[in-house]
């Protein structure tokens, strides 16, 4: 994107676990390290996966560590979930999250949705551990929780955020940071443009959610990468009006900012 010094990507959301990056997982992380994404933010859906992610986490120092319940899985978790993701979370190696509200799937128990969401949120409160939040069609909710429960100092995201620039507004007036990815890719996709237009420099953040919703353009069957985000962020800045340059290395120390008491102790590399 510049001829100068290269750039630094940090993916903030992805779910490397998928099944559907076996048995190519090396080579995607290797392909996103070649393109200057130096940190991949690994996120959990639910127990049966927070091993993989762990495991991911271990064995590749750049991916870290979010482990969460997510409001599709609410009815399936275990008994005893909240205590097991408690544990973890004294070590605090990981951050909590992908948690939250989606009132757009078909027949969505809220009340539930909304007890799971609070558990997370006063958990990551407690320890001040970073939070990824997924919400569709839930944002007055999401900001009647957010009042009443606070938010962990280090900072929460949105992520994939779908809503309008005016929610996109009162989100970072109440403290949050709002991530966007290839949905931007997609010159028919005003809404997103108008939200990332919408959000100061200094609560913006870049993420792929892959292997979910890649580029605009893509083959059908195609899986998104954490390579990927470089197109997201350069979407942004030509909505923005500003350098690639710029706005990545704006978004790069916001990306610490949240996220970098996860990083290992000693390098980074992938």
């Amino acid at each position: 994107m510049n001829a100068g010094r290269p750039l630094a990507f940090f993916d903030t959301h992805c779910h490397l676990q998928d099944g559907r990056f076996q048995p190519n997982l090396d080579a995607v992380i290797h392909r996103a390290h070649g393109a200057g994404v130096t940190h991949l933010v690994c996120c959990g859906t639910r127990p049966t996966d927070w091993g993989a992610v762990r495991n991911l986490a271990q064995t590749h120092s750049a991916v870290l560590l979010m482990l969460g319940l997510h409001p599709w899985y609410v009815h399936e978790a275990p008994s005893g979930w909240l205590e097991q993701l408690s544990t973890q979370a004294q070590a605090r190696d990981i951050g909590i999250g992908e948690c939250g509200l989606d009132f757009a799937i078909e027949q969505p128990d809220r009340a539930l949705q909304e007890s799971v969401f609070r558990a997370h949120v006063r958990l990551a409160c407690a320890l001040n551990l970073p939070l990824s939040i997924h919400c569709r069609r839930a944002w007055e909710r999401l900001i009647a929780i957010t009042r009443e429960e606070g938010l962990p100092p280090v900072g929460a995201v949105v992520h994939a955020f779908s809503g309008s620039a005016e929610i996109a507004r009162e989100l970072q007036a109440l403290g949050y940071y709002l991530a966007f990815g290839c949905s931007l890719t997609n010159p028919e996709n005003h809404r997103a443009a108008k939200a990332v237009a919408a959000v100061a420099a200094d609560r913006l953040l870049f993420e792929t959610d892959a292997p979910d919703i890649p580029p605009y353009g893509s083959a059908k069957g195609t899986l998104n990468e954490p390579i990927n985000i470089r197109l997201a962020l350069k979407a942004a800045a030509r909505v923005r009006n500003t350098e690639p340059s710029a706005l990545a290395a704006c978004v790069y120390l916001n990306s610490q900012r949240v996220f970098g008491g996860l990083l290992p102790k000693q390098g980074s590399a992938i």
